[in-house]
């Protein structure tokens, strides 16, 4: 498993911790809204997060949409240790996170 994938795994459970705190119909509600809408799978997420916050823009939105989002950035930067910025993006997080990504060894190189 590559660390994009593993980095890739993190960041969706903390999208769904985000989102849980609507319960689960809500977060499968969002997650079906998208898919249908935006054709944007769960999965496809951490690569799109502009997408992601257009939805939920479209759904809930602008003040709703930034909510929702703080609940998932709250739980990104506890989980990649991201710097404590008091206005930061979905999108900016993500970005930060692949930033740091890049700097890490490949750990695939090692032999």
């Amino acid at each position: 498993m590559t660390s994009e994938s593993t980095d890739d795994q993190i960041i969706l459970q903390c999208i769904d911790n985000g989102l849980q705190t609507l319960g689960d119909s809500g977060k499968k509600a969002i997650y079906y809204y998208l898919k249908k809408n935006f054709k944007l799978k769960r999965q496809k997420i951490p690569k799109k997060p502009e997408t992601f916050c257009r939805g939920l823009t479209l759904m809930f939105g602008e003040e709703g949409a930034d909510i929702i989002e703080k609940w998932i950035i709250e739980k990104l930067k506890a989980n990649f240790h991201l710097k404590q910025q008091s206005e930061i993006t979905f999108a900016k997080a993500i970005d930060m996170i692949k930033a740091k990504q890049e700097k890490r060894p490949d750990s695939s190189d090692c032999k």
